[in-house]
């Protein structure tokens, strides 16, 4: 695998890359946001593969001269049924869901995570 820089010219030139944390192949939809946007406008994206520190996406309306360089916002979904409520102190409401309607993808990763006892 390569990854896709600019240089000091900003011309494309490719890289070995190596992972140091394995990742778990996905089919994910999302949505992002480069930040900074003026629009502020969100978009879609896929999420082909994830790990504990990152992810690649695959996303579907940008330039590489637009995100080069940039920070992205990325939103997931992912359902879940919520099967505890506790009212915090203060403004806040803590809730506890059940995920469903999990892909086997989405359900692979999520077991990955408790194996490797990975925190967010």
């Amino acid at each position: 695998m390569t990854d896709v820089h600019t240089d000091s010219d900003e011309r494309l030139t490719e890289t070995p890359h190596r992972r140091l944390l394995p990742r778990q192949f996905t089919d994910w939809r999302g949505r992002y946001m480069i930040e900074g946007d003026p629009q502020q406008r969100w978009r879609d994206c896929r999420i082909v593969d994830v790990s504990s520190a990152g992810a690649g996406l695959e996303l579907l309306d940008a330039s590489p001269g637009e995100t080069t360089g940039q920070r992205i916002l990325l939103a997931i979904r992912i359902k879940g049924d919520v099967r505890h409520v506790n009212q915090e102190r203060g403004d806040g409401l803590r809730v506890g869901i059940q995920f469903v309607e999990l892909t086997e993808a989405e359900r692979a990763y999520l077991e990955s995570l408790a194996e490797l006892d990975a925190h967010w």
